[in-house]
């Protein structure tokens, strides 16, 4: 599955929703392509752009990068929204948990969003982290064991 192309189809998918909360959508980086179930990656994207667009403030961004360092493959998340405060980031990848009830109910959320991320990343023996984002927001990372270097063709795992 290949990061950026996929980022790039969520982010088309989420930009009226985006537009509708005033809220400006930007992708950067390269191609990084992973061994990894396509659907599932997806839904990932989609969830942590979809929290990016819902828990932002309205004027805000949401910026994604996609990308390789050394042996793995990298998303990385970034919002100018509420942000997470350290009481509930050890918790907010828990089914059903959610930051700010009354704001999540107002806007649909269900609190399974963020362990969906989580989940799939464990599937594909990955990692997530959130951390705040100075001076609001957050930003996720999103890290992948090992990416199929671009050889022009399909190329050896690393």
């Amino acid at each position: 599955v290949e990061l950026y192309e996929t980022a790039a189809e969520c982010m088309d998918l989420l930009r009226l929703n985006a537009a509708r909360q005033n809220v400006s959508m930007h992708l950067s980086g390269e191609s990084a392509t992973v061994c990894a179930d396509r659907q599932l990656i997806e839904e990932l994207i989609y969830n942590l752009c979809d929290n990016a667009i819902r828990y932002n403030n309205r004027g805000g961004s949401v910026s994604v990068k996609a990308g390789r360092d050394g042996g793995q493959a990298f998303l990385e998340v970034t919002d100018t929204g509420i942000g997470i405060s350290a009481e509930h980031r050890d918790r907010i990848f828990e089914r059903f948990y959610r930051v700010d009830k009354a704001r999540s109910r107002a806007a649909g959320g269900t609190g399974l969003g963020l362990s969906i991320v989580r989940d799939t990343v464990r599937r594909h023996g990955g990692w997530v982290t959130a951390r705040p984002r100075n001076p609001e927001g957050s930003l996720f990372t999103v890290g992948f064991p090992r990416y199929i270097p671009e050889q022009g063709g399909r190329g050896e795992e690393q």
